[in-house]
């Protein structure tokens, strides 16, 4: 357990997610709740939606 790294930079597993334009509303698939838009920082790793309710994030590839 001595041997442990960490990266300089956060890992990005998929850094190019299709973002939606500011003001877009879309409502959470599992329980219809209206979803928070994050916004699009180049320090953000997730995807761009955001279920409070729920706690489960989406793409926009997830909805077509």
């Amino acid at each position: 357990m001595d041997d442990i790294r960490t990266f300089d930079d956060p890992l990005k597993f998929k850094p190019d997610y299709v973002w939606p334009e500011d003001g877009a509303e879309r409502n959470c698939p599992k329980c219809e709740i209206a979803m928070q838009l994050n916004e699009d920082r180049p320090d953000y790793y997730g995807k761009p939606w955001w279920c409070p309710s729920c706690q489960w994030q989406f793409s926009e590839e997830e909805f077509s």
